[in-house]
């Protein structure tokens, strides 16, 4: 998937006038602090990010630095640490309480008033969620999420950070994190003292997130603790947020295990809380999930080049029946699969698609799972030489142009190596771009975003974004000179090293009876507010056709009157500034002019609160194709808002007369365009009209 990648929630504490000292009288003097949870940080932390190299000063307060995840990490192969960055933007939403709090001044009758406006801004603090936010992969920095997609600072068309009007930070405080560890500036032990590489899964990759996480509100951000919390992100994310949202309300569960009448989640009153074992509650309101790797079954075809191509007139009916059925071609192949799954974990094209280290790395994380053996052997190997190729050093280079030409051809399951087949798969990589491979030089359609500009001009952000972080000043910046990490965002020589434990991603080497994250949803969807899987519409690499399958499959039924149906967002005015600044593949449909109320995709509500929706246009990143629908959306889902009004009942569409319909429908498209315009994704709209909060 797309050097990515979902939401983290905790309840709120909200500041009231109890929650500060008393007005002192005028012959005393009380010193004004800030509640545990007030929302609002102290200045002078040192982890605040002061400025920034080729911008300054961030727009809004931001944080980098190192979290702690050795409790959930695996110390028998990492070393005896393992931490994990993070990057942390403040919402502009956010008013800094400043020198009052830093200096703790003394407050006197004249200050009486600054007590009770502090007051007031830690109770507006206390409401801004924190969104986390990761990428996939697995091995996609998160940083690309945050520098590219939503967060506050851009990279624009020439390399440099551009202020993004509609970064999520609007809305919430964007935390960004890198993980596993050995991925970006996040490191182990055993990479910082011995240049070996950092040991993960799916499983440890949870634990360790978590781990982190109880770092960031214990320790770096205890103010923090009673903002509501969200994980989002993309693509590999889709197995990072619902095993992490698990290792989180697992947590919380063992924390309080003497409670036994607490059902659902944590009392506002107990954020920031700690049991006996010191663990932070971090009380998880939902998730939002795009473009995900969720089911193996569910999601066979729609991982499919040759099977998406087709939908989309890229191949002709008569080959592609030939190839589907009597060739019996399958496109997820290593050209599909693992260059996002595992080479782009390096930056595949960071490193100039060097397939020495990614084949020497491909086979590394073979070899972390013994049931994968055979499938690389099958893959990769010459004439099927056996798994015992795979021990020597020399079968690096014996199998380098073997894996180079599975690389542009058909993948491990063309069964059939007739001429007919041969010419039948020539004929449709030639039609379909190289069959939408995503390393491959040449493309003429993006893979990641079926109606996005495809080329060499494209992705330039991906290089630009290696080249900045890699600068040692910005590294002095954020905070990261410690990590071991020579060329952001992995090493040739030291790579981490992977294994999936689940069957969530089309991957050969998912263990027989793994659990897909369907499992994971009907666990943890009737314990949270709300859990959204989303995709965009055009997405090659996960189309939503198979994500829409998988969430069905959950059997959670769907809400009467809450059935597939559009939603819309007001598409504004992009400033032409704006517009000739941006990167390419930075918002490709913005334009100068209001388009007013657009359609937006399709989403459908199921029990339990749980949502899948669709945006209508968006590739495999909806923030970075689709930014002004994904601020809506973030805004409404925050807010807990429905995104799309109810229709008529099942019974009412079958009973009424058609006139009756007609102008149902109109009224009905009505309410759902003044939905959409309510609030301007770029400013807040105080005299919102308020709609039902149940579902969206």
């Amino acid at each position: 998937m797309k050097k990515t990648s979902l939401l983290l929630c905790a309840c709120a504490v909200h500041a009231d006038s109890s929650t500060v000292s008393a007005p002192p009288s005028p012959a005393t003097s009380r010193t004004v602090r800030p509640p545990a949870t007030s929302g609002t940080i102290p200045t002078n932390h040192p982890d605040e990010v002061s400025s920034l190299p080729n911008y300054g000063p961030p727009p809004t307060k931001q944080y980098s630095g190192f979290l702690d995840a050795t409790k959930g990490c695996d110390t028998e192969k990492n070393g005896r640490y393992c931490r994990l960055h993070y990057w942390l933007a403040l919402s502009e939403k956010y008013q800094d309480v400043g020198v009052s709090l830093a200096e703790e001044q003394q407050t006197t009758e004249a200050g009486a008033g600054v007590a009770l406006g502090l007051a007031a801004r830690q109770n507006k603090n206390g409401k801004i969620p924190v969104v986390l936010w990761l990428n996939g992969g697995p091995g996609s920095s998160s940083l690309i999420g945050f520098l590219e997609e939503n967060g506050p600072l851009l990279l624009n068309k020439d390399g440099k950070l551009a202020k993004n009007p509609y970064s999520w930070t609007k809305h919430a405080h964007v935390l960004a994190l890198e993980q596993p560890v050995g991925v970006g500036f996040s490191y182990c032990e055993v990479q910082k003292a011995k240049n070996q590489s950092c040991h993960n899964s799916d499983k440890q990759c949870a634990t360790a997130s978590h781990a982190a996480l109880v770092d960031f509100f214990k320790n770096k951000f205890p103010a923090l603790a009673g903002n509501d919390f969200y994980i989002t992100g993309e693509s590999y994310a889709g197995v990072y947020i619902p095993t992490l949202a698990k290792a989180i309300l697992d947590g919380n569960a063992k924390a309080f295990k003497d409670d036994r009448s607490r059902k659902h989640l944590p009392n506002s009153e107990d954020a920031g809380r700690t049991s006996e074992s010191e663990d932070v509650l971090i009380p998880l309101k939902g998730v939002a999930v795009g473009d995900p790797c969720t089911d193996d079954d569910a999601q066979k075809d729609s991982m499919d080049m040759l099977w998406y191509t087709h939908k989309n007139g890229l191949v002709q009916d008569q080959e592609f029946e030939f190839l589907w059925n009597t060739c019996q071609a399958r496109s997820p192949s290593l050209s599909n699969v693992f260059p996002k799954h595992f080479l782009e974990g390096q930056f595949y094209t960071l490193l100039n698609r060097r397939i020495n280290s990614t084949t020497s790395t491909l086979l590394s994380r073979f070899k972390q799972n013994q049931n994968q053996e055979v499938a690389l052997t099958e893959t990769t190997a010459p004439a099927n030489t056996g798994a015992a190729l795979l021990t020597s050093p020399a079968s690096v280079e014996i199998n380098k142009d073997h894996v180079k030409s599975k690389i542009s051809g058909p993948g491990h399951r063309f069964r059939h190596e007739s001429a007919e087949c041969k010419r039948a798969w020539r004929k449709f990589q030639t039609s379909a771009s190289n069959k939408l491979d995503q390393g491959w030089a040449k493309q003429w359609i993006n893979p990641y975003s079926l109606f996005s500009p495809a080329g060499d001009k494209m992705g330039k952000e991906d290089s630009d974004m290696g080249k900045y972080l890699n600068s040692p000043e910005v590294r002095a910046a954020l905070h990261v000179t410690d990590a071991p990490v020579k060329t952001w965002p992995n090493d040739e020589d030291v790579h981490f090293l992977y294994e999936q434990d689940y069957a969530a991603c089309n991957w050969a080497g998912a263990k027989p009876g793994a659990k897909s994250m369907i499992d994971f949803y009907r666990d943890i969807a009737p314990k949270l507010e709300q859990t959204v899987v989303l995709n965009g519409d055009t997405d090659p690499c996960v189309s939503y056709e198979g994500t829409r399958t998988a969430i069905e499959r959950l059997g959670f039924a769907e809400l009467d009157g809450h059935g597939y149906r559009p939603w819309f967002y007001h598409k504004v005015a992009t400033p032409a500034a704006v517009l000739e600044d941006k990167a390419p593949l930075f918002g490709p449909g913005l334009l100068a002019v209001d388009a007013g109320p657009q359609f937006g995709g399709e989403v459908v509500n199921y029990e339990h609160n749980v949502t899948f929706m669709t945006f209508h246009g968006s590739g495999h990143m909806v923030p970075q194709f689709r930014p002004q629908a994904s601020l809506h959306f973030l805004k409404r889902f925050l807010a807990k808002k429905q995104l799309s009004p109810a229709m008529a009942s099942n019974r009412t569409l079958e009973t009424m007369t058609d006139s009756e319909f007609a102008a149902e429908l109109d009224a009905w498209t009505d309410m759902a365009k003044k939905m959409g315009m309510e609030g301007d994704v770029s400013e807040e709209n105080e005299n919102e009209v308020e709609f039902p909060t149940l579902f969206f």
